[in-house]
């Protein structure tokens, strides 16, 4: 590999890293906060109905509009073509801004069909709730796609920091509104926070936006850049929102099996994307500007060898993490959420559904990396015939084992719809990039047995002396990593020797120029 790209790459993914686990450690405040307030409860289960759409339409807008404008900006920023790369910001921006506006003015005058639609379960004060909280939250959406293509641009001139730092940001009202104004408003003051953090979310970038760039309003549509643009947007609006669909037919589902099921999956899809989503995101996100650099240099072969390589590293990462949540389920939920009106019965249902949530993180975190692949050579079309493929996967396993599994079976259902898809991209990615699979299978066996050592023996022994709960995770914890990384030795797992060489040459150089 270049590099210059390798360089670029991990500098960005450290950045990326370090800020997430910050935006982590906020979203786990976050939810910490909402479950010792709200618990399992009818408030809670219209909250999280709404964030729910929310978590539909946002990464639907934001990571849809994302992979479809850095492809066209970076290619006229990396030609020098600056004038026309910032015409075109101009042109989404003032786009989008009238969409986002008519969008907004539609989800509320339509907010009691919507909650029907989605939450068809819901009934009397619940429904009557969730209709009023997304009526008082939809303003948000109006800011989410400027954000998306300031985070964009950010992105395409090396400023990972500066767009991914809104994440954290975005966070705050809400833990405010919780902690001093839930009491006296009631959860009405969430909804509203929710509105602030998409205004800050937006603020927060403009200041890194600092080379000359100055919004202006462009309502040239006919221009041949923006016409590809609109061309490819509607697959890739589809792909993406279809994932976060998959989620939301989850609580659909959930919406009409006992009260406070839906808020136990979102605690657990939360808790399992605080393990799975912080570094397998930062990589994907620092690697995307890359990939379309590599594309443009002509570079396939070396592309597939670093995508291998990174499928590899997330299977270092990723299988001993899976396992040890799996294992651990019930003192992670414990050490997590339970606390104030988040009883052991909450921990027990949310430990259940977070286990099996993790099943499924190896094969989401290379979902997203295989797709970028697609994306990079301006093909938006596969991801999305793939990504309906999945919702048709989920919706079949949802319907079969919710019969026999309950709610458990719904989370379960995310997990092999995720791992079935990641067979059905590597197969079709065939067509842009030759993947080394010998060398991902060889690397996954060798890591599911060392991980499965490393895991099960700490388990075993707090089985036979149980202890703290938090007492169990700091012990397991350094005695797993100790058993991990002889058994990596044992077993000759050289992408782990190459990850730690990777750290050891060029964690300083992020410093140095």
């Amino acid at each position: 590999m270049d590099n210059s790209i390798g360089k670029q790459v991990f500098r960005g993914t450290v950045i990326i890293v370090l800020v997430g686990i910050v935006a982590k450690i906020t979203s786990f405040i976050l939810e910490a906060v909402l479950a010792a307030y709200l618990g399992t409860t009818f408030q809670s289960d219209a909250y999280y109905m709404v964030s729910s759409i929310q978590a539909v339409i946002y990464p639907m807008l934001s990571v849809g509009v994302w992979k479809v404008f850095l492809p066209l900006y970076k290619d006229k920023y990396a030609r020098g073509k600056i004038a026309e790369a910032d015409a075109l910001s101009n042109q989404m921006i003032s786009f989008f801004s009238i969409v986002s506006f008519l969008a907004v003015a539609g989800l509320v005058l339509m907010a009691g069909p919507v909650v029907s639609i989605v939450a068809p379960g819901f009934e009397g004060e619940t429904k009557e709730l969730c209709i009023k909280l997304l009526r008082i939250s939809a303003p948000k959406y109006f800011f989410i796609v400027a954000a998306a293509i300031y985070a964009s641009m950010l992105q395409a001139h090396g400023k990972f920091f500066g767009s991914q730092v809104r994440e954290i940001a975005s966070h705050l009202p809400t833990i405010i509104g919780a902690l001093f104004f839930y009491k006296k408003f009631g959860i009405e003051a969430m909804a509203v926070a929710l509105v602030a953090g998409g205004i800050i979310r937006l603020l927060i970038e403009l200041p890194f936006v600092n080379w000359g760039y100055k919004f202006h309003p462009d309502l040239r549509f006919k221009t041949s850049e923006f016409r590809i643009m609109l061309k490819r947007l509607p697959s890739a609006l589809i792909s993406e929102g279809v994932g976060q669909i998959n989620t939301l037919v989850d609580k659909v589902m959930a919406s009409a099996l006992p009260e406070g099921t839906i808020s136990g999956l979102n605690y657990g899809g939360k808790l399992s994307s605080v393990f799975g989503g912080l570094l397998s995101g930062a990589i994907t996100t620092a690697l995307y500007p890359q990939m379309i650099e590599m594309i443009a240099r002509k570079k396939i072969h070396e592309l597939a060898r670093l995508v291998t390589k990174i499928i590899n590293i997330f299977c270092v990462l990723m299988i001993p993490i899976t396992i040890a949540c799996m294992l651990f389920s019930r003192e992670l939920v414990t050490a997590a959420f339970q606390r104030g009106t988040f009883a052991e019965e909450s921990t027990a249902m949310t430990a259940n559904i977070f286990s099996l949530y993790c099943l499924g993180l190896f094969f989401s975190a290379s979902n997203s990396v295989v797709s970028n692949i697609f994306y990079s050579f301006g093909d938006t079309k596969r991801p999305m015939f793939i990504s309906l493929i999945n919702l048709g996967i989920n919706v079949v396993l949802n319907l079969c084992l919710i019969q026999m599994l309950g709610v458990n079976g719904l989370a379960l259902a995310t997990s092999l719809s995720a791992m079935i898809t990641f067979f059905v991209r590597i197969v079709l990615v065939n067509k842009y990039v030759q993947l080394e699979y010998k060398k991902i299978v060889l690397t996954f066996l060798k890591v599911l047995g060392a991980s499965g050592v490393a895991c099960l023996l700490p388990r075993i022994l707090f089985w036979i002396y149980p202890v703290n709960p938090w007492l169990i995770l700091i012990i397991s914890a350094v005695l797993g990593i100790l058993i991990y990384l002889g058994m990596n030795k044992l077993l000759r797992v050289k992408e782990w020797d190459e990850l730690a060489e990777i750290i050891k040459k060029r964690f300083w150089s992020l410093f140095i120029e």
